[in-house]
C-alpha cells in the first residue's frame, strides 16, 4: 500500500498548551497590522536555522503554519513553508501564535531553539508591536505619547522605541489630530506624521471604536498603490487613543498645486488620483471622504497621495450596526444620493468627489451639478474638460460608473493633439 503524502506529526506537536494566550478578537477579527514581507523572510531564516537543514525541523514548522502535506526534499519544504508564512502574515497576531507554536514543539523535539527574547527582537526591529511572554501574547501598541515640551533626555531608554514627541500639528478633521512626531531609537529620532483619532462617529461604544479603527487599518494595509499613503504602525495610545503612524510627507493640497501647474500637468494629476482610488476600489475599500486635502502631492517628484482613509468602508466585510444616520464625507464633495440616503455606500461616492476637485482644480471654485458653469466659458480650450466633469457629477445613474472609467477618460484625452507636451510649450 503507498505510503500517504500527509504530515502526520507528532502527538505532542497538538497539543493545546503550545499555542499563546491572547484576546479571541486578534484571530477572529483580526488585530489590525500584517507581517511585512522582509519579517517573513527573517522568520523564514530563522526557522532555517533552527532546522540546520533537516527537513522534518521545517515540516514540524510547516504543520504548526497549518501546513497538511509532506514536501518531496528540503529545498520544497522551504519554498512550502515560505508559502504558508505568506499566508498567515494578514494577520500578526496569527502569525506571530503559529510561529512560537513551531518553536515548541520542536523544542518539545528536543531541537534547540531560540528563546522568547530572540522573537521579540525580530519583532520590535520590523515594528510588529507584539510581545511574547509565554504562555501569553501581548500588545505593545499602547504607546506613550508625549507633547515637545517633554525632551528626549526625560525619556526612559528603555521605552525610548515605543515613545513618540508629538511637534506641531500638520492637520486634523473630523477624525482625528495629525502632527509631526519623532520617535526615539539608539540611533537617532525618525520623523512620522502620526494621526491620533477621535472616538468614532460610527460607533457608540469604546469596543466598538476599537473594532472599527481594525477594520480601517485592515482596509489600508491591503492598499499596495503608489498614490495611496502607507501605515508603518497602528496602535492605541497609553490612554487608549487609536493613533496610526505614516509617513511625513512634504507637499500641498491636490487642487493648490494644480492651479499652479499647466493644463497637461493637472490631468496627470488626476490621473495619477484616480488610478489610486480604482486600485482601492479594486480591492473592495471606499474613501467616502476625499477632497483637496487629502490628497497631497509630494513636493519632491510631484506624487499626489491619497491620506486618511477615516471613512473607509470594507464593501465585503459591511456590518450593519456601523450604519449611521449621518452622510460620512464633506459638504461639497458628496453626492445628492448620499446626503439623501446615508446608507448608501458606493464607490460613485468617490467618482463624484474626484469630479468636483477637477472642476475646482481649473475654476478655483466648486461645481453646482443643478447650475453647471461650463470651464469653457473661461477658456475653450477646457470644452473636453467640462464633459468629463459633468459626466462625473452627474446623477447617480447617468454618473461615470468607476474610478477606472473616470481614468480610461483623461487617458483619452491626454492622448489627444491638443494635449500633448509639444502642443503646450
Amino acid at each position: 500500500m503507498p505510503q500517504s503524502n500527509a504530515w502526520q506529526p507528532d502527538p505532542r506537536s497538538t497539543a493545546t498548551t503550545m499555542s499563546l494566550q491572547y484576546p479571541g478578537s486578534w484571530k477572529f477579527e483580526g488585530i489590525g497590522f500584517g507581517v511585512p514581507d522582509p519579517a517573513i523572510e527573517e522568520v523564514l531564516e530563522l526557522i532555517q536555522k533552527i532546522a540546520t537543514s533537516r527537513k522534518s525541523v521545517i515540516e514540524l514548522f510547516k504543520s504548526a503554519f497549518g501546513g497538511e502535506s509532506n514536501s518531496s526534499d528540503y529545498g520544497w519544504a522551504v519554498s512550502d513553508l515560505r508559502s504558508l508564512l505568506q499566508e498567515k502574515s494578514e494577520n500578526a497576531a496569527e502569525f506571530v501564535d503559529c510561529l512560537w507554536s513551531g518553536i515548541e514543539i520542536a523544542k518539545a523535539r528536543d531541537v534547540s531553539v531560540p528563546e522568547a527574547k530572540v522573537v521579540n527582537e525580530l519583532l520590535v526591529s520590523h515594528d510588529i508591536p507584539l510581545t511574547i511572554e509565554p504562555p501569553n501574547l501581548q500588545s505593545r501598541s499602547r504607546v506613550d505619547i508625549r507633547d515637545d515640551a517633554e525632551t528626549q533626555s526625560e525619556i526612559d531608554p528603555e521605552v525610548a522605541g515605543q515613545s513618540y514627541v508629538l511637534g506641531e500639528r500638520i492637520g486634523g478633521g473630523g477624525y482625528g489630530e495629525v502632527y509631526r512626531a519623532t520617535r526615539s531609537t539608539d540611533i537617532a529620532g525618525v520623523q512620522y506624521a502620526l494621526k491620533i483619532l477621535n472616538p468614532s462617529p460610527f460607533v457608540d461604544n469604546e469596543e466598538r471604536a476599537q473594532q472599527r479603527f481594525r477594520r480601517e487599518f485592515r482596509a489600508v494595509n491591503r492598499l499596495q498603490h503608489r498614490a495611496i499613503i502607507s501605515f508603518f504602525e497602528a496602535g492605541f495610545t497609553t490612554d487608549g487613543k487609536p493613533y496610526v503612524a505614516m509617513p511625513l510627507i512634504e507637499g500641498r493640497d491636490l487642487v493648490t498645486t494644480a492651479r499652479q501647474v499647466g493644463l497637461r500637468e493637472k490631468l496627470v494629476l488626476f490621473l495619477e488620483l484616480l488610478r489610486g482610488v480604482a486600485h482601492a476600489h479594486a480591492k473592495d475599500v471606499l474613501h467616502r471622504d476625499l477632497k483637496p486635502s487629502n490628497v497631497l502631492v509630494r513636493n519632491s517628484d510631484q506624487q499626489p497621495i491619497v491620506l486618511d482613509f477615516g471613512a473607509a468602508y470594507i464593501l465585503d466585510d459591511a456590518d450593519r450596526t456601523f450604519l449611521t444616520s449621518q452622510a460620512v464625507g464633506t459638504l461639497g464633495y458628496i453626492p445628492s444620493e448620499v446626503v439623501a440616503d446615508p446608507q448608501v455606500k458606493t464607490r460613485l461616492q468617490d467618482v463624484y468627489a474626484c469630479g468636483v476637485m477637477l472642476y475646482e482644480a481649473f475654476a478655483g471654485r466648486r461645481p453646482d451639478p443643478a447650475n453647471y458653469v461650463p470651464l469653457a466659458a473661461t477658456d475653450s480650450t477646457w470644452r473636453n474638460v467640462d464633459v468629463i466633469v459633468q459626466r462625473a457629477i452627474a446623477g447617480s445613474q447617468q454618473r461615470m460608473q468607476s474610478a477606472a472609467d473616470f481614468a480610461r477618460e483623461l487617458t483619452t484625452l491626454l492622448d489627444q493633439p491638443q494635449f500633448s507636451k509639444a502642443h503646450l510649450r
